[in-house]
């Protein structure tokens, strides 16, 4: 479980809303055992927990070795059942299914593919923090037109490899023109972001009125995380350098014109049974490669979804 100390004399200033922040936890980089320990507070107004003090540009570079970005050599394909519920349920009038996946897509649609993005044929497209492409790549094989932004230069050029429209930088360096796009994703990106206040309003400058803000995160509020504590998963310490959760996100999208149109939680097995791996400290046969820790994962994950407290937080917000 976390422990966090509200009496503990180490304070500092928040990055969302500038209020008074104490100490919530210290931990090490369990991913890739870069070396140190990171120290984290949270703010006492908005509760977002960040990484203290905010580290550098270069510092925050040195946390991302070049294995964490790989080629997307195998690119994995949608699958039918997906695609019958995107034809189905999203707006994907275009794909070609096989009689039996529309009939299952109905039911199949209650359960899976909630975070699916509606089509929009005509629609103009950016992934901030696009990494390798394969979130690209894998819209674009939908149908979509989706360019990216990257500012790892590794990264970038495994999307140009794949023939994808990247740009390599920061956002406000790409110099978009005022209202240029009709959706804008930054999935998993804003938690690895020093000042996401300047983002956000970068981000609003360029999204067209009534178009979409997309955000996956992960969730501060997570029952794994409050399980897990240092050993969750998601926390990946110390390339998060800042996590949200549903009520700072909409307070921080408010400033800038945007307001949430969905909020919904998720949590997968994987990351449930890396937090396993985590807190044991097992290196040897994943736990996500055991039958039973699998079921124990997926049992984990609906729960907490259920309850809405699930590890990954997905949000849409509109421009006014």
């Amino acid at each position: 479980m976390i422990q966090e100390n509200a009496l503990t004399p180490q304070k500092s200033k928040c990055p969302l809303c500038n209020s008074e922040g104490v100490f919530s936890h210290e931990g090490k980089d369990l991913l890739h055992g870069t070396q140190g320990s990171h120290t984290y507070m949270k703010c006492m107004n908005c509760e977002a927990v960040y990484h203290h003090p905010m580290p550098d540009s270069k510092t925050i570079g040195s946390y991302y070795p070049n294995v964490y970005y790989q080629e997307i050599n195998n690119r994995r394909k949608h699958s039918k059942l997906k695609k019958g519920v995107l034809k189905y349920k999203y707006n994907y009038k275009h794909l070609e299914i096989p009689l039996l996946y529309k009939l299952l897509a109905p039911v199949a649609s209650l359960f899976r593919y909630k975070s699916s993005i509606p089509f929009k044929p005509d629609y103009k497209c950016l992934d901030i923090g696009c990494g390798n492409g394969r979130f690209i790549h894998s819209m674009n094989s939908l149908g979509w037109k989706f360019e990216g932004v990257e500012f790892s230069p590794v990264a970038v050029k495994i999307c140009h490899k794949a023939g994808l429209s990247v740009f390599e930088g920061e956002l406000k360096d790409a110099g978009f023109p005022d209202n240029s796009f009709d959706i804008i994703s930054a999935r998993h990106l804003i938690e690895h972001i020093p000042d996401p206040k300047s983002l956000f309003k970068e981000i609003s400058r360029i999204l067209k009125p009534g178009g979409d803000f997309i955000i996956r995160t992960p969730n501060s509020k997570a029952f794994g995380r409050n399980w897990f504590g240092v050993n969750w998963f998601s926390d990946d310490i110390p390339r998060h350098l800042i996590l949200f959760n549903s009520k700072n996100l909409t307070m921080l999208a408010s400033k800038y014109e945007m307001h949430p149109q969905k909020i919904k939680t998720f949590s997968s097995p994987k990351s449930i049974l890396n937090s396993i791996d985590y807190l044991t400290g097992n290196t040897q046969k994943p736990s996500r490669k055991k039958k039973m820790y699998k079921l124990l994962g997926r049992i984990f994950a609906t729960f907490s979804t259920l309850i809405n407290r699930g590890d990954e937080l997905f949000i849409i917000f509109q421009k006014n």
